[in-house]
């Protein structure tokens, strides 16, 4: 995971979950100066002044189409486990790692059969577009599993 390219929604993600707003951003690293890696990194941790209500507050006013769920889980994870892209993505893995039981468990509602769920379930475990999104620090595999879960 570590060797995939950290794009643009990835660092918006990891921003707002360590509750910086982009516009706070914009005014302190990127004054008409070429700025570092290194220096812009220090926008993707979670620093000590920045609560859980700074990640609610960001998404509030810059990103309100985004429910706050996954990002509050992102703001402990990375406070926890610390902020390296591998522990940010590692979130997602994780939570979609449990679409399979829910897809499972769906497919078994609507076909009654223990055979189909786990041929369905397997179709999902190498859907490549499962496979991308649970490699990427964004809600896309919580907005799968819940969405199959409250559909069992």
């Amino acid at each position: 995971m570590n060797h995939k390219v950290f794009w643009n929604d990835e660092a918006y993600t990891a921003m707002r979950a360590s509750g910086y707003l982009i516009s706070e951003v914009e005014q302190e690293a990127f004054q008409g100066q070429i700025t570092s890696q290194h220096e812009f990194q220090h926008y993707l941790r979670p620093a000590a002044d920045k609560t859980l209500a700074d990640t609610i507050r960001s998404l509030k006013l810059e990103d309100a189409q985004h429910p706050p769920l996954y990002y509050v889980l992102t703001h402990f994870w990375v406070r926890w486990f610390g902020a390296s892209v591998s522990v940010i993505r590692s979130l997602s893995v994780i939570i979609s790692l449990f679409v399979l039981p829910c897809f499972y468990w769906l497919c078994r509602e609507l076909f009654k059969s223990s055979l189909a769920a786990l041929f369905g379930t397997m179709l999902v475990a190498v859907s490549p577009i499962h496979v991308l999104y649970s490699q990427e620090a964004r809600q896309y595999g919580l907005w799968t599993a819940l969405t199959l879960l409250s559909s069992a």
